[in-house]
């Protein structure tokens, strides 16, 4: 079986608009559905009604930062399973480390090359598919 990128939904999370415009117009002419959050609190609102497959999400957000957030989602068994690439300006190695501490799957730093965030993505999606597949069928 072979999933379109339309078949991914995707959540950004980041309280600067050109981060949303951006991600918004690159990845939506790769085909994938986005939704969008400016705060921990509407991503976190945004994921109880209904769950993306992957989020993009910034550390450095007014009141909750995006560390609260991947505690969150980690701890939580609905929603344990969602990707979550922490896109970031924080990129020292100690920042790097405390995001996948924190439960992220992947971190890059800001600013990013756009055609090595949407590989980024592609990758996560497509080796998360596959070992989902493989568990539903009994392979794992």
């Amino acid at each position: 079986m072979e999933l379109n990128n339309k078949d991914f939904k995707i959540l950004v999370v980041d309280d600067e608009p050109e981060i949303h415009t951006v991600l918004g117009k690159l990845l939506s002419r790769e085909g994938y559905t986005l939704e969008s959050a400016y705060s921990a609190d509407e991503a976190l609102k945004s994921v109880a009604l209904d769950k993306p497959h992957l989020i993009i999400l910034d550390i450095m957000m007014p009141k909750v930062s995006g560390i609260e957030v991947c505690n969150k989602l980690k701890s939580d068994p609905a929603t344990k399973d969602i990707l979550i690439l922490v896109v970031s300006a924080r990129d020292t190695q100690q920042d790097r480390i405390t995001g996948l501490t924190h439960g992220a799957d992947d971190y890059v730093s800001k600013p990013f090359h756009l055609r090595s965030l949407v590989r980024k993505i592609e990758h996560m999606l497509e080796k998360k598919f596959t070992t989902d597949f493989q568990k539903e069928i009994g392979r794992e």
